[in-house]
Order: structure tokens, then sequence, then C-alpha cells
């Protein structure tokens, strides 16, 4: 990636000024607030997804061998913390979960987004911050799993993806899957490159962290509350302008959640962001990002995770055998847009392959 980069990277920047930034973003001009617009071909490419995953899981791992995630593979450690609902949230945003205040018991899943394992944190790239809500009462959206007491929250470490809708997820994983994820970018027609999404993945790339409790994680998708649709975000409540270690192994974000573990906690406030526009706020792109100025994040929960003892291989091994989907949820917190029912598909079908072959019980804590 560096070497083309630095190869094709002068040729981008002309073609960017002669024309452009490849495709637009995929806008419905009529798109009413909080309303979904599948495409009638999606669930064919949801299934062919699924397949290209499966696959490639297969591949790497032969009978026998253990199954990791196919995304975020890896952990840099799974920590108890508290989801405390304030007593203040605005009545417009205040249904599901946010409609009384409340503490939920969570566990909090930190990760980096490489498929590739091991991988090093050295290397720039997402982050991952998977929340899983406990004694959550109500009926959730997956059959298999209406009596489950969980709500999950999926968020990475940028505000969008570098793909918007469903079709793109399924060319994108083509690429790779064939072995050449460039093609996806780049073809013998200068005019159809897509150098915005080209652009999106080298700043992810390029992206470093110095310690998971010091990064802000995005939904990236939407969701639904109430009469609107929403994206949700975390930041910490305080920064302690951590840096990067000056010679850093390859599990310094580990490392890092450790030492501030030991003696201290970490705390998050937990954000909504409501759609107001329902064109330059899209469900079915998730490659746009919500304008924060015409419409501000919303805290409406704290995360408190105190100091604990979580570096150990019987935490290790519950971490690993946890799953996470944004369908684990209650109706109130629906996913929306294409992304995220493609999700629905490719997690679920993902996951018990994962818990099959690993010979681990699927069910939810």
């Amino acid at each position: 990636m560096a070497l083309l980069s630095r190869i094709i990277l002068p040729t981008i920047s002309l073609a960017a000024l002669l024309i452009g930034c490849g495709p637009t973003p995929n806008i419905i001009p009529d798109a009413k607030i909080g309303q979904e617009y599948p495409a009638p071909d999606e669930q064919e490419i949801s299934n062919r997804t699924l397949e290209m995953i499966l696959e490639t899981s297969r591949k790497n791992y032969p009978d026998g061998a253990r199954v990791l995630r196919d995304a975020h593979p890896k952990a840099h450690g799974c920590v108890k913390a508290n989801f405390e609902v304030a007593n203040n949230v605005p009545p417009e945003l205040a249904h599901g979960i946010f409609i009384k205040a409340n503490a939920y018991p969570a566990w909090i899943r930190y990760s980096n987004g490489a498929p590739e394992f091991p991988n090093s944190d050295k290397a720039g790239g997402i982050r991952g911050m998977a929340v899983k809500l406990m004694d959550v009462p109500g009926e959730k959206l997956l059959a298999d799993e209406k009596n489950a007491r969980t709500q999950d929250f999926l968020l990475i470490s940028f505000p969008i993806l570098p793909v918007g809708e469903p079709s793109e997820y399924l060319e994108i994983f083509e690429a790779r899957f064939t072995g050449s994820p460039m093609k996806y970018f780049f073809g013998w027609n200068p005019f159809k490159w897509k150098l915005r999404a080209f652009n999106i993945v080298r700043k992810i790339r390029a992206a470093k962290a110095a310690d998971p409790f010091e990064v802000r994680y995005f939904s990236t998708t939407p969701y639904r509350l109430g009469q609107t649709a929403v994206k949700y975000s975390t930041k910490p409540c305080e920064l302690t302008n951590a840096k990067m270690p000056e010679n850093p192994g390859d599990n310094y974000l580990r490392e890092a959640m450790v030492s501030r573990l030991k003696s201290g906690g970490a705390c998050f406030e937990f954000m909504v962001q409501p759609q107001i526009d329902a064109v330059k706020m899209p469900l079915e792109d998730s490659s746009i990002e919500w304008d924060e100025q015409a419409s501000p994040f919303v805290t409406v929960a704290k995360i408190q995770i105190p100091p604990q003892e979580f570096d150990t291989a019987d935490l290790n091994l519950a971490c690993d055998n946890l799953s996470f989907t944004p369908w684990h949820s209650l109706p109130e917190h629906q996913p929306l847009g294409g992304i995220n029912r493609v999700r629905k598909t490719a997690y679920e079908g993902v996951s018990k392959f994962r818990h099959e072959q690993n010979k681990e019980k699927r069910q939810e804590p």
C-alpha cells in the first residue's frame, strides 16, 4: 500500500483536480427523516457478502484451527464498566434505554480493526470500541435471541466508512477476496476511479492512537431513536494527553490499558446526533459525515470504567467468545441503512461459524 501510494498519489492529485473525486455519494433527493430505502437486490448482496467472508474464514482456519473474528480479531482487552443514563435527556431523545435515568453493567471490547492476525498496534488504522449493556429488559430484534438481556453499540475511531451502501460493500469485498483490493478504487477508466473512498482509506490507515481510552469513537451507521434517526459517538470525559511510547511494542495499546486501570479508571461520554436533514444526513450512505455544527452531538449517558485487572487467560478467552452486533438491540434502537442491513446477515452467519468450529456455546452473557 505504501509503495503504491508513492507511485500513484501524484497522479491521483492531478486527476482529482481534473475530474473531481470520483462517483458522487448515494443521495436520495426526496428522502424523509428516519426513512429507509432498501435496494431490491439487497438480500442477494448480503448473502454473497456472507459467502465470501465464510469462504475466506474456511481457508484461513481449516478444521481444528481456532477461528478468530473476520474483522477486529485482535482485542486489547474486554473491561467491565457501568453505563449511566443521564437524568436530563431531552424528551425527543428519551426512548429505549434513554427513557429514564438508569445504570447498566457493561462489557467493553477494545480492538484493532485490521483483519490480519496477529497485527501490530504500531500500524495505523481503525480502533474499535464495542459496548455490550447487561440486564436490559424488553424483547430484542433477533428472533432467536429475543429474550436476551443485552444491548450492543458498535463504534470505531473514524466518523465514516469508505463505502456507503451495500453494492459498494460487496464490491470492495470481492476485490479483497480475489487478492486485488486496489481494483475497487482504480480501473482503466480514470473517470470511474473511486478517489473519495481511496482518500478515506488513506486517512484511516494513517491514524494512530496512544491509548484506547483517549480516542473518540463513532457508530458511522445510523439507528432509530423515537421519531428520528441518530448516530452515536463516545468521547473521553477528560484527556490526559497520553503520548506514544518511545519504543512501542506490538501490544502497547493493551499495555496502556493495563497501566491505566491498575490504580485509576477511565470515563467516556456517550452521545447521540439526531438526523435533522434527510438529504444532507442520509441513512443509506455511511460514507457521508453528518455535520456536527448543524446537528451537535448530545450527551445522554456516561461510561465509567473502574480500576480492574482484565488481562488474564480466563477473561481473554471470555472476551474472544463474546459476540457483538448492532442487531443485539431493542426495537427502539433498531439499526438503519443498507450497511447495517448487510451486517445483520453477515455478523450472524460469521458468529455462528466461529462458535461452531471453536465448539463454544453461542449465547449472550
